[in-house]
């Protein structure tokens, strides 16, 4: 006869994480009539802007948007920096697969490298190479047996268990514009022409107040620029934001996480009441911010059960719980020399990249891309460009440990002129999620069998030692009886007084 089994039942997300995908874009830019014929390229730069994201029906992922493009360089016959500003679209495929409960797809973007060279003086080729890492977003129903009805309970004994874990409740997202005007330092000359721009977006703070989440950050911003007599300018600033987003169906003591993707970026000198302010950067850049919020889940299960009346026969099936999800950061500081070939002046600009980090041997390698923009002895800009590893240590426990880790550079990049070129010194941060993934046997079923009489009487008691490693579970369902009575007739309050030498009186069950 089949048992009738209690079930509880969970509903929650889980994060499918696939192998990124590099994709490779390019352009022909022909120079406007109102600017010079192209004498050298000193430098590119740009941003990925990903603004569209599909899985598509055969299971690829599609990835669109643009790179901000901005190629700096010498005019012939005119002197000073100039630029060319330009978007580069993209659209690319990826391999994964189609899972009909995924209900939402998260593309990440990192441009690996950006160079231009000039097919004629007023014509030039710029590639991007960007890496894109996909992960699905996938819904869970969890059904676990957790007791025994009550009309099929006689005689019935349980072996509960209970696992803390750490899901994600649900996935918010929002598109928003963040504009902010810049006054330049009054003792510089206004700027005549933005040359670069380059934003990075950090998450402060998210919360889950009432019905609503709400999120803060910071973007830090750069902007290089030619003055009115042609020196070059640097404005950096960190600008503080915040959204709200609708936090409905989820309880208040759910965490939550902010991501955000770059989605639009523009600069320009002047403002909204001065268009012709050249002492005014207006900078304006869409965001899209994605808020993961998680929940504590209590999942309980039976992990046995026997019963003294008679044979029972149980099914089981694997349950797989992420359990000791634990959140830090590793910070390195990373020295690096990035050689030049010829003696530099001054320093103008530096910037910092990191791509995704791996874990080799208990250490995190990030890949970094650095670059520095000077000028040399003889007053010509120059540009240098560096990629390597920075290593750093982390003490994770042994074991099936899930990791996952970005990397940043957040903190002041100090360059130091050298003989052979620039020495950067700089932090980098690797923020390191953990969790291990547990396998545990659950009963999924049971039923009661027909056992044949009995030739010979059992004895009604029994006395035994415990072996090495054994639960007085174990005991008890070997001789049906219950681990309440076995403690009762040997005088014990708790399983943790039994010792390897006692002598256990078991009582079985007639």
């Amino acid at each position: 006869m089949e048992l009738k089994l209690q079930k509880a039942d969970h509903e929650y997300y889980e994060t499918l994480r696939f192998d990124p995908f590099p994709c490779e874009t390019m352009r022909e830019n022909i120079v406007p009539d109102s600017c010079g014929d192209i004498a050298r390229i000193v430098d590119a730069a740009g941003s990925v802007c990903l603004t569209g994201r599909e899985l598509t029906g055969d299971g690829r992922f599609c990835a669109s948007g643009n790179v901000e493009a901005s190629v700096l360089y010498i005019p012939e016959k005119e002197d000073g920096l100039r630029s060319l500003h330009f978007q580069i679209p993209f659209q690319c495929y990826g391999e994964g697969q189609g899972d009909a409960s995924c209900e939402d797809l998260d593309i990440r973007g990192e441009l690996k490298s950006i160079d231009a060279r000039i097919l004629n003086p007023r014509k030039i080729l710029t590639r991007a190479n960007l890496v894109l890492y996909p992960s699905l977003c996938r819904h869970v129903s969890l059904s676990v047996c957790t007791g025994v009805a009550e009309e099929a309970g006689e005689g019935i004994q349980l072996l509960r268990e209970q696992r803390q874990t750490r899901v994600a409740a649900g996935v918010r997202e929002k598109e928003f514009t963040f504009s902010e005007e810049l006054p330049l330092s009054p003792g510089r000359g206004g700027a005549e022409e933005i040359l670069s721009t380059r934003v990075d977006i950090r998450g402060a703070d998210s919360k889950l107040i009432g019905n609503k989440l709400v999120v803060k950050g910071f973007l830090s911003a750069s902007v290089l620029y030619r003055e009115t007599g042609g020196r070059l300018g640097l404005f950096q600033q960190e600008l503080p934001f915040s959204q709200i987003l609708e936090g409905n169906g989820f309880d208040e003591d759910c965490e939550s996480e902010a991501d955000y993707r770059l989605l639009s970026l523009d600069c320009h000198t002047g403002s909204e009441s001065a268009p012709d302010d050249a002492c005014t950067l207006t900078l304006t850049v869409s965001l899209c911010t994605r808020v993961t919020v998680w929940k504590q889940l209590t999942i309980g299960f039976i992990a046995d059960l026997y019963s003294t009346a008679g044979a029972v026969e149980c099914q089981t099936e694997e349950l797989e719980i992420d359990e000791d999800n634990q959140q830090n950061v590793r910070r390195q500081n990373v020295r690096e020399l990035l050689e030049t070939g010829t003696a530099v002046r001054s320093v103008i600009d530096t910037e910092i990249s990191c791509g995704s980090p791996r874990l080799e041997g208990g250490e995190w390698s990030v890949p970094v891309r650095a670059r520095c923009l000077y000028m040399d002895e003889n007053d010509m800009l120059g540009s240098v460009r560096r990629e390597f590893t920075a290593v750093i240590p982390d003490e994770l426990e042994g074991g099936q440990l899930d990791c996952q880790a970005r990397a940043f550079c957040r903190g002041d990049v100090i360059a130091n002129i050298t003989p052979e070129g620039v020495e950067l010194r700089f932090p980098v941060e690797c923020e390191v999620s953990t969790t291990r993934r547990r396998r545990y046997l659950c009963v999924s079923g049971g039923e009661r069998l027909e056992e044949p009489p009995l030739h010979d009487p059992a004895p009604s008691l029994i006395l035994r030692k415990m072996g090495e490693g054994e639960s007085l579970w174990a005991v008890a369902k070997q001789y049906r009886a219950t681990r309440e009575g076995i403690l009762s007739v040997n005088e014990l309050a708790d399983e943790s007084q039994i010792t390897p030498e006692r002598l256990l009186l078991i009582p079985r069950a007639r």
